[in-house]
This record gives structure tokens, C-alpha cells and sequence, in this order.
């Protein structure tokens, strides 16, 4: 640790040998250290209270409070602060009940001044791993929390409201919907709003690891297992331990490895692959699938028994065709996100390009929106996103806003469906109704009635 850094950094000294509590105030502060001094623990606490700082290093043995007890008393007043101890005493016994207690690390006087040094720029940089660890987490869990879920239409709020409550559930969840629905951040927005929410949070999808090696990343495996396997490796129940694993596409799964996935989940332990050994984990699954399992159960492809394991509750995610009144939030959404990355303001969506957006079918759900509105910014040179700038699938022209097999699946009417074709052709031209009704071969009073307005402006 450099002097700059350590500048920052202050170090509570704890001794009742005032020549002690000297010595290593100028060791420190040569070093570059911010030095607080108590001759006693009782001292120490109350300069906590008054101001934590971010190390304390105490002697062992004290007249009146003892280097325990202050570890004691200082993991309910400071828990996040370190503490190295001081003993002359340097046996078995007495590290291990520092360590039992919390200490970072203990010295053993007489100690020469680089070893104390160590020990204190260890403990700080630990101290502020830590601290970024929490930071991320706040960050991952600000991000991936139910308010980060965009979401104003009936289905989707009755879904949220289920969430909500078993997220902190130990019940496995299996999430349903169409790629792209955003089954991922319910899967991260179940875990970040659980209790194993501090504990990590392992995502892999089952459909895009080769399935001779898909049984190795799930459970591990230990050296010589198999050809390559030159050393041991954990598999992701181990790595997600105490907290959430994500199986995506869990449809994809061999069925031999089904089998073995349902045990892991009703004994709790793993067995990596060439080990004779079970190691006990403790994870919550969470699964998602695009495709209806209760369809590959008939056809012998998904195992029912598994099934019932991982649906214990089941949330589905309806296609964004289907709650179209989430579209206009979620591009508000995603322009201010572009907006951040970008560092520059970017333009707002004009209605001709809201409307563009709100009718088309989405196959691609929320993902394709996102890449439609990242598309629009890319390309926009006006004050306002127009339809111009949209993909042109979405926008009109060679697509006409919802090509005939769309429209057939969606069991339009005529009347709607020409009223989709003259909107995108309106659209396209990018508001010009002159030139929309002259492509439609209408004159403009017709114009506006096919668009719903039965009277022209006045204006137009």
C-alpha cells in the first residue's frame, strides 16, 4: 500500500503500555497512516462510537477489558472494521480464539516493523475488497430489483405481485415465456430480492454446453475423470453455493443428465464426475424454458418427476404482443439508457414512431425492441426518432408494418388490416398525408377516415 493510500487509512491503536501504543503510532505514521491512540479497550469503544475508523490493532492481554472482549464488543459496535492482534503469548490456543472471534490476523511481539506492515496493508485491502464486494452487490441488486422490472399491464403486475412473494421463499421457481421476455431478470430479480441475496448468483444455459459437457460444468469433476481433465474443477452447484443457480432452457437437457440433476436437487449433495465422494451443497434452482415441458413430458424428452421438482411455483411471462401497454415505458427505458452510455442526450421518439413501435407484433420480444430503439438512435439525424429511422420491418416499406402470415396468426379482419397498411404507409412517408393518399389512391378525406378521424384538420 502506497503512502497516498495509506494516508487515507485510519488505524486505532489499543495498548495500556503507553510506550507501546508510542512506538507503534510512529511506525505507522511514518508509513503514512491516520493514527487514533487508547490505553484502554473501554477508550477504544468509545472513540468507535464517536468516529469508526478503518483498522483497529490491539494488544491481548489489557488490564480491565482484554484484547477478546474488545473483538467482542467491537463486532457489534464496528462489524465491517478489522482487527489485528498484539500477543506476546504466541501459542496455538490463543490465534485460534482470535481468529474464532474475528481478528484479521494476529503478531507476535517482538515483531519487526515490515511484518506489522504486512499485516496492516493486508487487513486495509481486504477491508476495502469488501467493501467493493458490497458496493456491487448494492449496484447488482438496485439493477436487478422488482423496480427495475418495467411492467404497467394486468398479467404482468399479477406476475410481479408472485414474485414478490416467494422470492425469499427456498421454493424452486420455473420461469416460462418466449426467448426474449426477459426471463433472466426475473430469475436475477427472484435471487437479488431473496436472503441469498449475498450469495452469488450463477446463471448457465443448458442448450449452449455441449452435452458431453454439460454433466462436468454442472457437478465437476476431479483429475484424470476424464481426457483433458488434468486437474480438479468445481461444478456450478458448488459455485453457487448458499445462493441461486439459474438453469435457462432447461428443456434442452439430456435426459440422462435430467435424472442425475434430480437427485442433486433431492439429496443436496454432488458428486463430481470420476469422484466417489458427495460434497453437500445448498442452492436454490431456479429454471427457465421457452418451450412447454408439460409437451416434452408427453413426447418422452423431460422427465416428470424433475418437473414436479423445479415448478413448485411457475411464473409465466406473456409475449410483449400481449401487453402492448408496456412498450411505451420500456422505450423510455431504453433511450435514457442509451442516453447514459452515450454520455449525450439522444432524441425523444416522435408519435408517428411510438406508433410504429406500439403495433408491430414482436417476435422478438424485449430484445428486439431494445436492439429497434438502439437502431433508431444510431441512425437518427432529426430532433426526433422518426419511423425513417426504425428498422424497416418495423417501420413500413417492404414489411407494411405486419406481413400476411403475422396477420393471419393474429386473425385480423380486412378492416384492420387496411388499417394497419395505410397507418405504415403514412408512416413511411413520414406523415406527408398528400403523398400517403396519393400512394393509396384516396383522396385525403378517405385518408382520415381509414386512420379514424372522420373530419380533416382544418390545418391539413
Amino acid at each position: 500500500m502506497t503512502n497516498q493510500a495509506a494516508g487515507k487509512a485510519r488505524i486505532l491503536v489499543v495498548d495500556d503500555d503507553r510506550e507501546m501504543v508510542s512506538m507503534l503510532a510512529d511506525i505507522l505514521g511514518e508509513a503514512g497512516y491516520g493514527i487514533q491512540k487508547a490505553t484502554s479497550g473501554a477508550e477504544a469503544l468509545k472513540m468507535v462510537e464517536r468516529e469508526c475508523p478503518d483498522l483497529v490493532i490491539s494488544d491481548l492481554r489489557m488490564s480491565g477489558m482484554g484484547g477478546h472482549e474488545l473483538q467482542t464488543a467491537l463486532r457489534r459496535a464496528a462489524p465491517d472494521v478489522p482487527v489485528v492482534i498484539i500477543t506476546a503469548f504466541g501459542s496455538i490456543q490463543t490465534a485460534v480464539e482470535s481468529m474464532r472471534l474475528g481478528a484479521f490476523d494476529y503478531v507476535t511481539k517482538p515483531f519487526s516493523n515490515d511484518e506489522l506492515l504486512l499485516v496492516v496493508g493486508r487487513a486495509l485491502e481486504d477491508r476495502e475488497l469488501r467493501h467493493e464486494v458490497h458496493r456491487l452487490r448494492g449496484e447488482l441488486a438496485q439493477r436487478y430489483g422488482l423496480e427495475s422490472i418495467i411492467a404497467s399491464s394486468p398479467r404482468m403486475v399479477a406476475q410481479l405481485a408472485i414474485l414478490e412473494q416467494v422470492a425469499d421463499s427456498a421454493a424452486s421457481v420455473l420461469i416460462t415465456g418466449e426467448s426474449g421476455v426477459g426471463k433472466d431478470l426475473f430469475a436475477r430479480a427472484l435471487h437479488y430480492h431473496s436472503r441469498r441475496c449475498e450469495g452469488p448468483f450463477i446463471a448457465v444455459n443448458c442448450a449452449a454446453i455441449p452435452e458431453n459437457l454439460l454433466e462436468s460444468e454442472l457437478f465437476g469433476h476431479v483429475r484424470g475423470a476424464f481426457t483433458d481433465a488434468r486437474q480438479s474443477k468445481a461444478g456450478l452447484f458448488q459455485t453457487a453455493d448458499h445462493g441461486t443457480l439459474f438453469l435457462d432452457e432447461i428443456g434442452e437437457m439430456p435426459v440422462p443428465l435430467q435424472a442425475k440433476l434430480l437427485r442433486v436437487i433431492e439429496d443436496k449433495r454432488v458428486r463430481p464426475v470420476g469422484a466417489t465422494d458427495e460434497t453437500p451443497v445448498d442452492v436454490r434452482i431456479v429454471a427457465a424454458s421457452n418451450a412447454q415441458l408439460e409437451d416434452l413430458i408427453a413426447r418422452g424428452r423431460f422427465r416428470s418427476d424433475l418437473y414436479y421438482r423445479i415448478a413448485t411455483v411457475t411464473l409465466h411471462i406473456p409475449p410483449l404482443r400481449e401487453r402492448t401497454e408496456d412498450i411505451p415505458a420500456l422505450i423510455r427505458h431504453f433511450l435514457a439508457r442509451a442516453s447514459s452510455e452515450a454520455g449525450r442526450r439522444v432524441p425523444p421518439i416522435s408519435a408517428e414512431a411510438m406508433e410504429c413501435l406500439t403495433r408491430y407484433s414482436w417476435p422478438g420480444n424485449i430484445r428486439e425492441l431494445q436492439n429497434a430503439v438502439q437502431h433508431a438512435v444510431i441512425l437518427c439525424r432529426e430532433e426526433r426518432i422518426m419511423p425513417a429511422d426504425l428498422p424497416a420491418k418495423i417501420a413500413g416499406g417492404d414489411y407494411a408494418a405486419v406481413n400476411l402470415e403475422e396477420a393471419v396468426t393474429r386473425r385480423m379482419t380486412l378492416d384492420e388490416l387496411e388499417r394497419e397498411y395505410v397507418r405504415a404507409v403514412v408512416a413511411t412517408v413520414k406523415g406527408n398525408k398528400s403523398e400517403a393518399a396519393a400512394i393509396l389512391g384516396i383522396d385525403r378525406k378517405t385518408l382520415y377516415r381509414k386512420l379514424g378521424n372522420e373530419k380533416e384538420p382544418s390545418e391539413a
